[in-house]
């Protein structure tokens, strides 16, 4: 019977976000969201305790940017401090055909993220154990994104020195934040800029939860300046400012 709710959650937030998702993508979504709370047992992966609560509040927010824009199918997309793989995993499972790279720097949560992709039947996947901090100045992945995924708890202008390095010219950057994003982005204003991007939209809806999320999707309008970002720590202690 839980089963059976549980997959009733998955096709009605198919529905609600606009997805047309397949059989297929349903049942990974399902499977994935068992695999994260299974994970809770192991290391804190997210604060759900059940696959209902899970999907209705993880899976639907990682899942909202595609409500919004259109993915490149041939893209290359990077999730940046992945985690247990939202919101890139989620993200994965309804393009099955976009390379993905999930990125984070912690050693246990790649392992685990290697493991759920190989029992969700995952392809054209990538995983970067490292710093953002140092994936941003090697030449194999510098300016060669076309989408960044952050919903990372660090501040907006920090989020910005790290990402926006790694995307091309016309990538996106997609960051997911609470209701003190507003104010995180008029004091990362300076530091997007300098970066090279420019605030294209910012979309604020609500979870199925009823909390409040807010959506920041920034153009790499420019090439970032070579010292950015700065060394390990740096963005983190001391954010750019105007």
């Amino acid at each position: 019977m839980k089963h059976k709710v549980s997959f009733t959650l998955i096709d009605q937030l198919s529905r609600d976000l606009e997805l047309n998702l397949d059989k297929i993508a349903k049942n990974r979504l399902l499977l994935y969201s068992k695999l994260m709370i299974q994970g809770l047992e192991m290391q804190r992966l997210t604060g759900e305790k059940t696959v209902e609560g899970f999907v209705e509040k993880q899976i639907y927010d990682s899942l909202y940017p595609l409500k919004l824009i259109s993915l490149p199918e041939n893209g290359w997309m990077l999730d940046l401090g992945s985690g247990g793989g939202l919101p890139g995993v989620p993200i994965k499972i309804c393009r099955p055909l976009m390379p993905v790279t999930l990125a984070d720097a912690n050693r246990r949560k790649v392992l685990f993220l290697k493991h759920i992709t190989e029992k969700l039947g995952l392809t054209r996947i990538n995983f970067l154990n490292e710093r953002a901090e140092i994936i941003g100045q090697t030449d194999e992945h510098r300016e060669s994104h076309d989408i960044v995924l952050c919903r990372a708890v660090a501040q907006t202008a920090v989020l910005a020195e790290l990402a926006l390095p790694l995307l091309k010219l016309g990538g996106k950057l997609i960051i997911y934040k609470g209701p003190r994003g507003a104010q995180e982005a008029k004091e990362a204003d300076s530091a997007i800029k300098i970066c090279g991007g420019q605030i294209e939209k910012v979309h604020e809806y609500k979870l199925k939860t009823g909390e409040k999320r807010l959506l920041y999707l920034i153009r790499k309008a420019e090439k970032t300046p070579h010292q950015y970002p700065r060394s390990v720590g740096r963005p983190g202690k001391k954010p750019l400012r105007g």
